[in-house]
């Protein structure tokens, strides 16, 4: 560690405790790799910083020395007079509700041209479009939400969007206009699966601000041309890859290109890698790569028979990052800052839908029942329910998100699996806690050899991994029950609240 000569805590008079959101990985001989997750500091600790760290905690609160002095610095420990949860969650409440920026997410379409068997939307989509009456109702939506914002994100998704542009290029335009006039910063993305993303689409598409579009490849050609084949089941991979070529060659989007894996395609996503590689696409033209679990969401999906386990996802997904990186595929891997902070759990944060149905969480476009409002007014009965169980959520309210070193990184993760756990099914779908709770020493192990500090000798099996015989280095994980209770608190506050 650093030797801590920073002459702030020079004669200082300060008391300090260790800070519950610090992990330790232990490695071979007497070296640990510390990180904070509320910090972010990354560090190797020998013999003398885990002694230190060991009286420390042993001690619950000392005086400040300088021998502690690199631990200050790294957020290890804390001021012992300061709350370091209520801290936490003043930084979390703050970004959660912060009322100068609008997030909106709109669907105008639901209809899609592909027939993925896994798909959380179901396989048989409703064909509807927006109308102009909705198209004009969404627009008025969105520049009475934009009154005394500063800064505006808007993403596209489906269905797949671009089979209703127009509603696209007229939507954008008057918010774009209207945030260019009342100095609003104004931001874009795009959830696609490709096959239309032609050079002339991502020219208009540029010409909306769009500035990244996320598409899904599941493998090598065979693999995604059987689980993302057109409706008619033709193949898809050949093109897509073509579209992704062009537009990136051109500047026109950066593509991020999303894998979604379950147990029968990592050898096939890992052929996906030396293809795009192969393609000349990479992090330095703007393609890079992540991968995520197939889950079993909704109750209209295809079902999940090959969904991997929590853990065994994360086990996958660590050999798939560092492929990924190795490839230039992807940046090293980073821990998130309260991941759980997606578009469903802020306030100023909405979903649309091809009617004007609002919803608060992708997840549920397919289930009206779900919605928590419309954009073309009118009430129902369940909407303030299910928008007050939204609100009321909050991961500092259940003991395990509440007591979990990771808390700071993952803020709960998906508060869909706590809101609407009626809705999912079986594991993957149920629980919310990330990769990263099963897979943290890893992710820190990779990073620290991407930057050179260790090797694969300084890992050891016995102690490193975050899944150990006598339990997890990150702690305590969610179960069918402890998310079950959430749920039926939320529930019981929910029908309390008014209608």
């Amino acid at each position: 560690m650093p030797d801590g000569s920073d002459p702030r805590f020079l004669g200082t008079d300060l008391t300090i405790k260790p800070s519950r959101y610090t992990v330790l990985v232990p490695l071979r001989g007497d070296r640990h790799l510390a990180y904070n997750t509320m910090s972010r500091a990354f560090a190797i600790w020998d013999g003398g910083d885990l002694d230190r760290w060991t009286a420390l905690c042993a001690a619950g609160a000392l005086p400040f020395s300088h021998v502690y002095r690199p631990f200050v610095q790294g957020g290890f420990v804390f001021n012992a007079e300061v709350d370091e949860i209520a801290t936490l969650r003043a930084s979390y409440d703050k970004v959660r509700n912060n009322d100068g920026h609008l997030m909106v997410t709109i669907a105008p379409t639901l209809s899609c041209n592909f027939g993925c068997h896994y798909c959380f939307q179901g396989l048989d989509k409703p064909l509807t479009r927006m109308t102009p009456k909705v198209r004009e109702a969404t627009r008025a939506f969105l520049l009475d939400r934009l009154k005394g914002a500063r800064s505006f994100h808007l993403t596209w998704y489906g269905g797949e969007p671009l089979m209703d542009q127009q509603t696209i290029w007229d939507v954008s335009a008057a918010a774009i206009r209207h945030c260019d006039d009342n100095d609003i910063r104004y931001s874009s993305m795009m959830i696609s699966n490709g096959y239309q993303m032609t050079v002339p689409v991502a020219e208009k598409l540029r010409e909306a601000r769009v500035g990244k579009v996320q598409i899904t490849i599941d493998g090598d050609e065979a693999t995604h041309d059987s689980r993302r084949h057109l409706t008619s089941g033709r193949g898809t991979f050949r093109r897509i890859i073509d579209n992704i070529k062009a537009v990136t060659a051109r500047e026109l989007l950066k593509v991020s290109v999303r894998v979604n894996i379950d147990g029968q395609n990592e050898a096939e996503a890992l052929a996906l890698l030396e293809i795009l590689r192969a393609e000349g696409l990479g992090i330095r033209n703007g393609v890079s790569v992540y991968f995520a679990p197939v889950e079993s969401v909704a109750e209209n999906a295809g079902g999940c028979g090959d969904c991997l386990s929590k853990t065994g996802y994360a086990e996958t997904e660590n050999r798939l990052h560092q492929a990924a990186f190795e490839a230039g595929l992807m940046a090293l891997p980073k821990v998130p800052r309260f991941l759980g902070l997606c578009t469903a759990v802020k306030p100023n944060s909405y979903v649309v839908v091809p009617n004007g149905d609002l919803h608060k969480c992708w997840d549920t476009v397919m289930d009206p029942a779900r919605r928590v409002g419309s954009v073309m007014g009118g009430h129902r009965r369940s909407d303030a329910p299910t928008e007050a169980m939204w609100n009321a959520w909050t991961p500092f309210d259940n003991p395990v998100c509440g007591d979990c070193t990771l808390l700071p990184a993952c803020g709960g993760a998906c508060a869909f699996k706590f809101v609407h756990n009626d809705y999912a099914s079986g594991e993957t779908g149920k629980l919310p806690c990330p990769s990263l709770k099963f897979n943290m020493a890893e992710q820190l192990f990779l990073r620290a050899s991407a930057k050179g500090v260790v090797d694969e000798g300084d890992w050891d099996p016995a102690r490193s991994p975050t899944v150990r015989e006598d339990g997890m280095l990150t702690g305590q994980r969610h179960t069918m029950d402890s998310v079950g209770a959430v749920y039926r608190s939320l529930q019981k506050d929910a029908a309390a609240s008014p209608a």
